[in-house]
């Protein structure tokens, strides 16, 4: 990126007013030279810094001194964000001047969205119009102290949003009550590191034995499932990462149940409002899944039942679940991400190529919903 800015400014495609409003961010260069922890590299930040910093004043051949190319790299590297597509996957890095001045919450009322190149600004909730409008710069399902951990290092400011202060996650307490009366601190805060240990040591795995080792981390809540919720950081991820390698190693109705589970009892409490964007993209999921299932139960000799799985004692009709999803679905995004977007773009396009045959029977949404919350309480823990 430093490259780029630096060839972008030498052929004149940036003008001085760009290049004011580049280097009127925050750049935290002091602190990052204060700070001795060494990166996986093996070397300090600000030592990572000097040396892509070189890199970049060599290969552009720019005429800038290397101390202003070193303040460059501090300013990409604080400032720039994920840039994703409508579903929220990574597709490289973003740099925006204008967006670099929102300010972090642990609660916030706004998110950024990408629609093809375009960067937007949505809210999460209403907002008043004294009110400052904030994004978050970490996982917000991280209780209080790992936020507070992640973003030091970072962005060097100890945060005192609303949340932290009072010590809360997702709007609820960082250790329920209920938690906190069956196990010590200490113990929880291991049983997270060590969930989140197997949960990094699967990502470099084949899918079965990313499958074992997330069964393993599962299972280290699932022992405390009388009071650990399910909301509660590690284990909304792990459920999530665990319900995609289900499907990829064929074990579609369990991926499926593990998907039902978080919409019905996680994603409300983790994204609250009626549209929310990453809500809403995993219901979109949580429709795909369904659409694919509901195709080879039509192609399936068996009339379905062996990929039905234990979904099939619920005696389910899924043109029902469907038409209910598509319609929150479609409820959604016109305020979560606008008609025009590239999600509704691609949610048109799986509509129009995804959708199975007519399989089941149209009936009650309500009635339906209900089916599905059971099985995805009674099926998977």
């Amino acid at each position: 990126m430093v490259i780029q800015l630096l060839l972008r400014r030498k052929a004149g495609l940036l003008s001085d007013s760009e290049w004011e409003r580049f280097f009127g961010m925050q750049d935290h260069r002091e602190e990052i030279k204060r700070n001795c922890a060494e990166t996986s590299s093996g070397l300090t930040k600000w030592q990572d810094i000097q040396l892509m910093s070189q890199a970049a004043h060599k290969y552009s051949g720019a005429s800038e001194s290397l101390d202003l190319v070193e303040s460059m790299t501090t300013r990409c590297l604080v400032n720039s964000m994920t840039m994703t597509d409508g579903t929220f996957t990574t597709l490289g890095t973003c740099l925006s001047t204008s967006a670099a001045v929102l300010n972090h919450s642990c609660n916030p009322n706004c998110i950024f969205l990408f629609s093809g190149a375009s960067l937007s600004i949505r809210s999460l909730r209403s907002i008043s119009a004294e009110s400052e409008l904030t994004i978050s710069y970490v996982d917000i399902t991280a209780p209080s102290h790992q936020r507070r951990k992640e973003l030091m290092p970072m962005y060097y400011f100890e945060c005192t949003c609303e949340y932290c202060t009072s010590k809360l996650t997702c709007g609820q307490p960082d250790v329920p009550a209920v938690l906190n009366a069956g196990l010590p601190s200490t113990k929880i805060f291991k049983l997270e590191a060590e969930g989140k240990r197997l949960e990094e040591l699967a990502e470099a795995v084949s899918p079965t034995e990313k499958a074992k080792l997330l069964d393993q981390a599962m299972n280290l809540f699932v022992s405390y499932k009388n009071i650990y919720p399910l909301w509660r950081y590690p284990w909304p991820s792990i459920r999530d990462e665990l319900s995609l390698v289900r499907w990829r190693i064929g074990q579609q109705s369990l991926a499926i149940c593990h998907a039902l589970k978080s919409y019905f009892f996680i994603d409300p409490v983790i994204y609250p409002g009626p549209w929310h964007p990453i809500r809403t993209v995993r219901t979109f999921t949580l429709l795909k899944m369904l659409y694919e299932l509901q195709g080879q139960m039509f192609r399936s000799a068996d009339g379905g039942d062996q990929v039905e799985g234990g979904l099939k004692g619920y005696n389910i009709g899924w043109l029902s679940v469907n038409n209910g999803l598509e319609q929150e679905i479609e409820d959604t995004i016109p305020k979560c991400f606008g008609a025009e977007s590239s999600f509704a773009e691609e949610y048109n396009r799986l509509k129009k190529l995804g959708r199975p045959e007519k399989y089941g029977w149209k009936i009650d949404w309500t009635r339906e919903r209900a089916k599905l919350r059971k099985a995805a309480k009674e099926l998977v823990d």
